[in-house]
């Protein structure tokens, strides 16, 4: 498949005793499928960017994300078959064991090491002009793939969305840096509402970085939004054998699997919203499976 081209996406019916006791309509969008290693909004994120790489003869592409990112991985493995050269800037320790970024490396990308206190100062102006002295004809790449370019390429993801199930009341997404949000309700032209689930703790934030992100790239909200700011279940990265039995019973139930960092979170809050009437009766909602599969193997009891 090539990684530029345009994607067709699966879909899934949801079918529970809660959903049919609650009277909604729920469906499963499932990018999860789009592509083994550039997996779910992470191809959207990462299109355009790629694209403006090879059109300007890119050299270096440099990115960041913590030990077990998908977006680390995705971008490794894309710019490896686009014989772009990568390097990755890995917040903390990580152990030899770790098989996100062996496959990284495998793939070319360069790894660095960098303290949590050095990767806060990662948006700072000196040190983005210390990495393009140190590496001319580079692109730098924010964490997750946010950005302008993320923004466009999702919005792509949201019309293929619209197109084959047109006139949601609700389209429910997992949030980290909000670029997926940011790019779905940019595009929005027949869902009536987006809702975020953050995955981290303290992510009011999240509401000004998204409104960023919109007026960066010259976009406006084209439907309702909001974030429920209790879908973290103890903070970014946390997985607790409660949430592990609680992904697990989903994916028994609905045959699909999950990752526990942002899908099963953003899933297992829906239930949550599902059980307290949080939507009317007769809503046809779709849940974004965001992909990042491989990040599984960070975790003893799902590897």
């Amino acid at each position: 498949m090539n990684l530029l081209e345009d994607v067709s996406l699966q879909y899934q019916h949801l079918d529970s005793y809660l959903y049919r006791a609650k009277s909604i309509d729920v469906f499963l969008v499932r990018s999860d499928k789009v592509h083994p290693h550039v997996s779910g909004n992470k191809w959207f994120k990462l299109k355009y960017a790629l694209q403006q790489a090879q059109q300007q003869n890119i050299e270096t592409l440099i990115s960041f994300g913590g030990a077990y990112s998908n977006h680390i991985h995705a971008l490794a493995y894309a710019a490896h078959q686009l014989d772009i050269n990568t390097v990755g800037f890995i917040r903390g320790q990580w152990t030899e064991d770790n098989q996100t970024l062996q496959d990284a490396q495998k793939w070319g990308m360069q790894l660095h090491s960098v303290s949590r206190e050095a990767y806060r100062e990662k948006h700072t102006q000196p040190f983005l002009d210390e990495l393009k002295q140190k590496y001319p004809n580079s692109m730098i790449i924010a964490e997750g793939g946010s950005g302008v370019l993320a923004v466009k390429g999702v919005a792509d993801l949201m019309r293929e969305i619209e197109s084959s199930l047109p006139n949601l009341d609700v389209l429910v997404a997992a949030c980290g840096t909000g670029g997926t949000l940011a790019g779905l309700v940019a595009s929005a032209e027949h869902t009536k509402s987006i809702l975020g689930i953050p995955v981290l703790k303290g992510a009011q934030f999240l509401n000004h970085d998204i409104e960023q992100l919109l007026s960066s790239s010259g976009s406006s909200a084209q439907c309702s939004w909001q974030l429920d700011l209790d879908g973290h279940y103890g903070g970014y990265g946390k997985v607790k054998a409660e949430h592990i039995t609680a992904m697990q019973s989903i994916e028994q139930h609905h045959q699909v699997l999950l990752e526990p960092v942002y899908v099963a979170k953003m899933w297992r809050r829906f239930d949550e919203l599902v059980s307290q009437d949080y939507f009317a009766p007769g809503a046809k909602v779709a849940l974004l499976h965001s992909g990042g599969l491989q990040g599984r193997r960070g975790f003893k009891a799902l590897a």
